[in-house]
């Protein structure tokens, strides 16, 4: 890992004077009841680094590959990525004919639960119950839900996370099944993925996949909770991988100084405070954060998504840097880190969006900057793109960015208008004035979002829109339509776009 330090007088003068005209509110501060003490939000700025965003943020694919995730925690299953359509699963033991991953689903168990005797993949990653929840913990230092009235808050309210277990519980983690886990969430859109397990040298599987995605940002740690030690001797990987879309932390304690994690200037790049935090715990709770490097990867993570979600077309590179330059100088880290300090939210966002041509905002809540506010509405085209089925009517999508898709199946009702409303035909209407009217059957919202970056789409994509009613009855023979509308990260809608069929059995 390279020891220069790229940040100049110059730009520490423009940090200055930006930070200078932001606004001092924290609009976007969490309102959950226990965010108020959450400490790592505050040292780094969250909310501070959210007003200042000079756009909304927009959703971004992160992989936390780990023990699993508690699917119905109300933390985290709000903010779960849904797969757009069925794909293969990833498969870590290489002999194929494991099905597809359905759309909707979350993510997949690349590994099963016989710990670590044989891999027994199947199609639900949740953390296992009576387990460590280790997985869904560090999963909620980096981004558990906002203002949903519940716990705290992670430190990116925009990560929408790909759910892929890949880990035993006492980092039972085999690089043959992290591999693969990382090429299918990458392919999934993933720009951040969050390492909290040491994975010692590296096998050539492992290093390729990570090679193989500069488009990810990979934050990983150098050394367990042992104390603080040098850990340049030891020359961890991939800390020293030297590559711009690996980024290494380590711990800082509350008063900046060292704490349970290594330092090096060859093996950190920057430290983040992980202590009196709150986070999910399995079962739907929550649970109190100590010093630990398990949670000291999310924790710089969840700054990347911020990044990310400012500005999705920058590079893990950009997002690198800017992390990593304006990081906070404190006198116990220096030269024991690339960086010498601590992470520093705010000033990553001002520093990010200076590079990338991004006015701030002026405390806009939750990321929405008041001077570059989006009013573009999404451009959505829909047709079917085949024949319908007894059970499924195939459709093609275009959408111009990233967006949620509300997909309503629809059928023709003819009738009597009668007293304002149009009603079956009987003998009291028979006289009336027909009509015609579309009865909603069921309603899908989708997430849309490119494969390869998470930005927007390089085409259309498939969806096999099943006709069933909302308790999943088969619909009947008729007339029907599909009302699709997109809804972006800003909330602006598109037009909405009908396609006809008729359903014949």
């Amino acid at each position: 890992m390279s020891t220069r330090r790229v940040t100049t007088t110059a730009v520490a003068t423009a940090l200055t004077a930006l930070a200078l005209g932001a606004s001092a509110a924290h609009a976007a501060a969490p309102t959950d009841p226990q965010a108020a003490g959450q400490q790592p939000l505050s040292i780094m700025k969250v909310p501070q680094a959210l007003d200042v965003a000079g756009r909304p943020l927009q959703d971004v694919p992160v992989l936390v590959a780990d023990t699993g995730l508690d699917l119905d925690h109300p933390d985290i299953a709000s903010r779960l990525y849904a797969l757009p359509a069925p794909v293969p699963a990833p498969d870590a033991d290489g002999v194929g004919n494991l099905g597809n991953v359905s759309a909707g689903a979350a993510g997949w168990d690349l590994i099963g639960t016989d710990a670590p005797s044989a891999l027994k993949p199947d199609a639900d990653p949740s953390d296992p119950a009576g387990g460590s929840g280790h997985g869904t913990a560090v999963a909620g230092v980096l981004g558990a839900a906002w203002n949903n009235g519940q716990g705290g808050a992670g430190v990116a309210p925009n990560a929408r996370f790909v759910a892929l277990r890949t880990c035993w519980d006492g980092d039972q983690c085999y690089q043959s099944v992290q591999a693969p886990a990382i090429d299918w969430a990458a392919d999934r859109g993933a720009r951040v993925a969050s390492f909290s397990w040491l994975s010692g040298p590296l096998e050539d599987g492992l290093r390729d996949a990570i090679k193989k995605h500069p488009q990810t940002l990979f934050v990983t740690i150098p050394s367990g909770n042992g104390g603080a030690y040098d850990a340049d001797p030891e020359d961890p990987e991939p800390c020293n991988l030297d590559s711009p879309n690996v980024l290494c932390v380590s711990t800082s304690a509350p008063d900046d100084g060292l704490d349970c994690g290594a330092y090096g200037p060859g093996s950190v790049d920057v430290a983040v405070p992980t202590q009196n935090s709150i986070t999910t715990t399995n079962g739907g709770g929550f649970g109190p954060t100590g010093c630990a490097t398990s949670y000291a990867a999310p924790t710089a993570a969840g700054v990347a998504t911020i990044l990310f979600g400012i500005d999705p077309t920058a590079s893990a590179a950009d997002v690198k840097a800017a992390i990593v330059d304006s990081a906070r100088k404190v006198p116990a880290w220096q030269g024991k880190s690339v960086s010498g300090g601590v992470v520093d939210a705010q000033a990553a966002v001002l520093l990010f969006q200076q590079r990338r041509g991004i006015a701030p905002g002026t405390g806009g809540g939750g990321g929405t900057g008041t001077t570059t506010k989006d009013t573009t509405k999404p451009v959505l085209t829909a047709k079917r793109r085949g024949r319908v089925t007894r059970t499924v009517v195939p459709l093609s999508i275009r959408v111009s960015e990233t967006a949620r898709i509300r997909m309503t199946i629809e059928k023709r009702f003819v009738g009597r208008k009668s007293f304002g409303k149009c009603r079956p035909e009987n003998a009291s209407n028979r006289r009336k004035p027909s009509c015609v009217t579309w009865n909603a059957q069921r309603v899908q919202t989708v997430p849309f979002q490119s494969p390869a970056t998470g930005v927007a789409p390089k085409g259309a994509r498939s969806f096999d829109l099943r006709l069933v009613d909302g308790t999943k009855k088969a619909l009947p023979r008729g007339l029907y339509r599909v009302s699709v509308q997109a809804t972006d990260n800003a909330g602006n809608a598109s037009v909405v776009r009908r396609v006809t069929f008729r359903k014949t059995r």
